[in-house]
């Protein structure tokens, strides 16, 4: 990169940084204010110089395509004492005790307390699993692939049945668009659904869930329907591509860590939005918590309220609040979508001007934003799993909310300081760093693959840094400013 584009972006750095110098922070999750002991502007400021200052050096020595390539492999189960980790028994037990809590959530939603906060259900599912089971996958590896229960439970049956072939063959145009249907809807049920941690609802949207999914491996067979619809195995198994080890036919590689984002073909466009809309789906969690957000609705309910146009939604059922979280919801993808392509454009302009269409550039480096999905779950996630997850212990012993106290833990209280508003604010600080640098990384080692020169290349990420550092600053200013209750 010439040297005076660093100063340009420098400067632009520096520019906004100093627009929200002002602008107080608190911590995620948190009900009190935490102080940051310098400015947030000089956090932001420097954030994006870190992203920046980490192109400079790949741009300095990652120079050849030869220099790209998946570096180190060593299987751990060769490691004395390890290689019962892949023994059949294992195995088998993991699937008996994941087919067997999938047994008590259903149980637990159906016939247990209604209470959310006394039903094992909900924190299991909402806090345990899906946020846990992210963390697992995208910092150790995937873990789901060995415990789905759907999967499992359709294998059983399967051979009980004498292994039936699939009915149809998985139509090729559809691809991965029921995956990106079915996420749209389990963002909404997660972010908007009133009702999504109330335990019978939650048990029924479960069991509605498992019908489709059996169907659909009936009809289509199992693996293209884990691949393609299953939206759960398409979030662990992309988050698991980040993973510093990766499970195969007997081994258990380590390798560093996001080579397996690496992909020397570009993604088709329905993987492209799916990635787009899984890093939708945690930004928007996170503006929700905002005071502006908080702003945008009274002023959004104020102003329908004076028109009219929201009183037949409120009659129908549909409270205001759900309809403009909705609508914001359906929005912001096609937001991220535009804006993407808008830049995917500009990369294939300042690369090869525009020899490779737009679409192609999409699908090469959409998986680049991968780490920047994975650092702001962890960042906007990471106290709710370590102090609300906590709720598990108790509920462990009383799943049912029926007074129980089976393991002994039933009167367990949770420690709230496990962690503070200052130990979660530098943990987001670092993790969104450290994701948008990775995410520089394999954008610039896509890139030279997909150019022709080096010279090309480089021309190339101008339009993808500024977007990397643009999106670290908003990314940090969004977790710095969480609604204060």
């Amino acid at each position: 990169m010439a040297p005076p584009l660093i100063k340009i972006l420098i400067v632009a750095i520096a520019a906004v940084a100093m627009v929200l110098a002002a602008s107080p922070a608190s911590a995620h999750a948190f009900g009190t204010r935490y102080d940051l002991p310098i400015p947030l502007g000089i956090y932001l400021a420097g954030a994006g110089a870190a992203v920046l200052l980490s192109f400079i050096v790949m741009a300095r020595f990652l120079r050849l395509r030869s220099e790209t390539g998946n570096g180190f492999n060593f299987d751990l189960l060769t490691l004395p004492g390890m290689r019962w980790l892949d023994a059949p028994f294992v195995h088998k037990s993991l699937g008996t005790i994941s087919v067997a809590v999938f047994g008590l959530l259903l149980a637990a939603g159906f016939f247990g307390n209604d209470d959310p906060l006394r039903n094992f259900a909900p924190t299991f599912v909402w806090i345990v699993w899906w946020v846990g089971m992210a963390f697992v996958c995208a910092l150790v590896g995937n873990l789901w692939a060995l415990v789905n229960p759907w999967s499992i439970l359709f294998a059983l049956f399967s051979r009980i049945a004498g292994n039936p072939g699939p009915i149809l063959s998985y139509p090729a145009w559809l691809d991965r668009w029921p995956a990106v249907g079915l996420l749209l809807i389990f963002a909404w049920i997660e972010l908007i659904f009133e009702n999504g941690e109330h335990p019978p609802t939650l048990a029924a949207l479960i069991f509605a869930y498992s019908i489709l999914t059996w169907i659909g491996m009936g009809l289509f067979g199992r693996e293209s329907w884990l691949k393609n619809c299953e939206i759960f195995t398409a979030v662990f198994d992309l988050l698991s591509r980040f993973a510093p080890t990766v499970g195969r036919e007997g081994e258990w590689q380590l390798r560093a860590p996001a080579v397996g984002l690496i992909d020397r073909k570009p993604a088709s466009l329905s993987a492209v939005c799916f990635v787009l809309l899984l890093l939708t789906t945690v930004t928007f969690d996170g503006v929700l918590q905002t005071p502006m957000w908080a702003e945008i609705m009274d002023r959004a309910i104020d102003g329908e309220s004076q028109s009219g146009l929201l009183i037949a939604p409120n009659d129908a059922g549909t409270g205001r609040h759900t309809l403009i979280k909705t609508m914001a919801l359906a929005a912001m993808p096609c937001m991220f979508i535009a804006i993407y392509a808008v830049f995917c454009h500009a990369v294939a302009m300042f690369g090869s001007g525009g020899r490779i269409p737009t679409r192609d550039i999409a699908g090469y480096f959409v998986l680049s934003l991968v780490p920047i999905a994975i650092a702001y779950h962890l960042s906007h996630y990471i106290s709710y799993l370590l102090i609300t997850g906590q709720q598990i212990i108790p509920l462990a012993s009383d799943p049912f909310g029926r007074g129980w106290n089976l393991l002994g833990t039933a009167a367990y209280k949770i420690d709230i300081g496990i962690l503070n508003a200052k130990i979660v604010w530098y943990i987001s600080v670092t993790a969104i760093v450290v994701g948008h640098v990775f995410a520089v990384y394999l954008a610039h080692v896509a890139a030279l693959w997909v150019f022709e020169d080096r010279g090309a290349a480089l021309r190339s990420q101008i339009p993808m840094l500024v977007l990397m550092i643009g999106y670290t600053m908003i990314s940090l200013w969004i977790l710095s400013q969480p609604i204060v209750n």
